[in-house]
């Protein structure tokens, strides 16, 4: 057996051990079979299959993404003896990184709506400011257009008076 076969097998053996749902190509993988024809008995035999469809990118990542972490409570409970080794930390951080770019590699429409509406957040918080400056000017403006036409510079008809 090949070291790539062997190491699908390894992978698909530990997924479905913690807790991935069993999918066609994960059996494919473990049982050395190919895709197509587990997928050719399982129509004819009618399985049920609650597994995600190889073609489900996302149903993938979710599962694969819960059992990570899984893997992180695990390891964060000291399920391990107190025995964490830096290379699988390093590896889970690797694959948590990876999954993060599948996901926004998978979600360009709505990263970019999300950036949009950001965007159009940080725009109407300038417009907000902007609109507040004007009536305050226009106030200044007209507080200052009163006081020349009562004869008094620089003070609105409000601001002086008898007892002030």
């Amino acid at each position: 057996m090949s070291a790539a076969r062997n190491g699908a097998r390894q992978h698909a053996l530990r997924a479905l051990a913690e807790g991935v749902p069993a999918t066609l190509d994960l059996l494919a993988d473990i049982t050395g079979r190919s895709l197509s024809g587990l997928q050719d008995q399982a129509r004819k035999e009618e399985w049920v299959l609650r597994g995600e469809p190889r073609g489900d990118v996302a149903g993938r990542v979710r599962a694969l993404a819960l059992a990570l972490l899984e893997r992180v409570e695990a390891l964060a409970v000291g399920e391990e003896g107190g025995q964490i080794s830096r290379a699988e930390i390093d590896g889970l951080i690797a694959m948590i990184r990876g999954l993060e770019k599948i996901d926004e590699i998978m979600r360009p429409q709505e990263a970019a709506r999300e950036s949009q509406t950001r965007q159009d957040e940080d725009l109407a918080a300038v417009l907000e400011r902007l609109d507040a400056r004007i009536v305050e000017l226009a106030r200044e403006l007209a507080a200052q257009m009163a006081a020349d036409q009562s004869g008094l510079p620089g003070r609105a008809p409000d601001e002086g008076g008898v007892g002030a």
